[in-house]
C-alpha cells in the first residue's frame, strides 16, 4: 500500500510538470506490466506456441527492453507474453517459459533481467536478479529471489558488470544505486554525486566496468569511477533511453531526438529519426553487436530498425503489433 501511495503521489507531481512527461510514460508502462502480471496470469500459459510461423501478426502488450543475439540475427523484445523475436524479417514467439521481464539487458552470452515469473514456473515472485544463456529457455537465479524487482538495471555487454537501482532495501542492499563485478556475489554502493534527476535507465560500458551512463529527467550523465561521480553529456533535457555500442566507442541516447556521443573524441551528433508526437518518444535503444543495425522502441510501442546506424529507418512494429509479410 505504501508503494502504491508513493507512485500515485509521484504521478501527480509529474503531471503538473510538463518537462517531466517522459517519467509519466515510464512509470505508466512499468505499472501496466506489474498489473498485468498480477491480474491476468490466467490469460497466459507456461510456454508460448512454437515459432508461430503462420501467424500474420504478433502482439506485444508492453515493451521492457530490446536486445540483439550475439550473432546479430535475432532481435529480442521482452513483452507481457514473454520474449518476442524478430529475425529474417518475421516476428515469432519462441517455445520457452513465459516470464514478464523487467530491466532486461542483452549480453554476449545471453541476457540478465529481473521481473515476475509466469504461470507454470517454480520461480518466486519477484524474480530478483536472473540470467539466461539459452535465449530464455532456462533461468539461473543469481540473487534477491522473492525480494526485489529491478526495473532499472544495466549490464556490460562483455564484462557482465551489473549496475542496479534498488528501489527499496532488501536483505543485502539499501535503496540506491549499486554495482557488482562478480555476477551479484558481492556489491558496492555508487555514491552517485552530481547526478540530478530520477534515473530512468542505466547503460554499462561493454568492457570498462568503471564506465556507466544514466538517462535522467535532466539529461544523460556519464561516470568513469564506478558511479561515484557523474558529469553531464549534452543539454539538460529529459532523456529516457541510453545504450553503448558493443565496441564501447559510442553512446546512443534520446527521447524525442536521437543522439550519438563519441567517447573517443567527445563529439556528439544528432541522428535523423521518424517524427514523434508530443506524447511519444524513444523508450529503448539497442545496437547490433556484429553490424551497423540500430533499433529503438517508443512508449507507444512502435519499433524502428535501421541497417545503417540511423540514416534510414524501417518500422517493424506499430503500437505493439509486429506484422509478418
Amino acid at each position: 500500500m505504501k508503494e502504491q501511495t508513493a507512485q500515485h503521489q509521484s504521478k501527480k507531481t509529474f503531471l503538473s510538470t510538463p518537462t517531466l512527461l517522459i517519467t509519466v510514460a515510464v512509470i505508466g508502462l512499468l505499472m501496466l506490466g506489474v498489473w498485468m502480471v498480477n491480474n491476468n496470469q490466467d490469460d497466459s500459459s507456461s510456454t508460448n506456441n512454437a515459432l508461430n510461423e503462420n501467424q500474420t501478426f504478433i502482439e506485444m502488450a508492453h515493451i521492457h527492453g530490446l536486445g540483439f543475439s550475439a550473432d546479430g540475427r535475432e532481435l529480442f523484445v521482452p513483452a507481457h507474453t514473454g520474449l518476442v523475436v524478430f529475425s529474417d524479417n518475421r516476428w515469432h514467439i519462441p517455445d520457452i517459459l513465459v516470464n514478464d521481464y523487467m530491466g532486461y539487458t542483452a549480453v554476449d552470452d545471453g541476457f540478465y533481467s529481473s521481473g515476475h515469473p509466469g504461470v507454470g514456473t517454480d520461480l518466486i515472485n519477484p524474480l530478483g536478479l536472473v540470467k539466461s544463456t539459452d535465449g530464455g529457455s532456462t533461468l539461473t537465479t543469481l540473487d534477491f529471489s522473492g525480494e526485489s524487482d529491478f526495473h532499472v538495471m544495466g549490464v556490460g555487454y562483455k564484462n557482465h558488470t551489473i549496475y542496479v537501482l534498488n528501489p527499496s532495501s532488501n536483505s543485502k542492499l539499501p535503496a540506491g544505486m549499486h554495482y557488482s563485478l562478480d555476477d551479484g556475489v558481492t556489491w558496492e554502493a555508487c555514491r552517485a554525486e552530481r547526478m540530478p534527476g530520477e534515473v530512468l535507465q542505466i547503460a554499462v560500458h561493454p568492457t570498462d566496468a568503471n564506465i556507466v551512463a544514466v538517462a535522467t529527467q535532466n539529461g544523460v550523465f556519464l561516470s568513469q569511477d564506478y558511479g561515484a561521480t557523474f558529469a553531464p553529456i549534452g543539454e539538460s533535457v529529459p532523456i529516457a533511453a541510453v545504450a553503448f555500442d558493443s565496441s564501447g566507442e559510442s553512446l546512443f541516447f534520446g527521447y524525442q531526438t536521437l543522439h550519438r556521443y563519441s567517447l573517443v573524441n567527445e563529439q556528439m551528433g544528432t541522428l535523423p529519426t521518424p517524427t514523434f508526437t508530443t506524447e511519444d518518444g524513444i523508450g529503448y535503444i539497442a545496437l547490433n553487436p556484429v553490424s551497423s543495425s540500430l533499433v529503438f522502441a517508443t512508449f507507444n510501442k512502435d519499433i524502428y530498425l535501421s541497417e545503417d546506424t540511423g540514416q534510414a529507418w524501417e518500422q517493424i512494429a506499430q503500437q505493439g503489433i509486429g506484422r509478418n509479410p
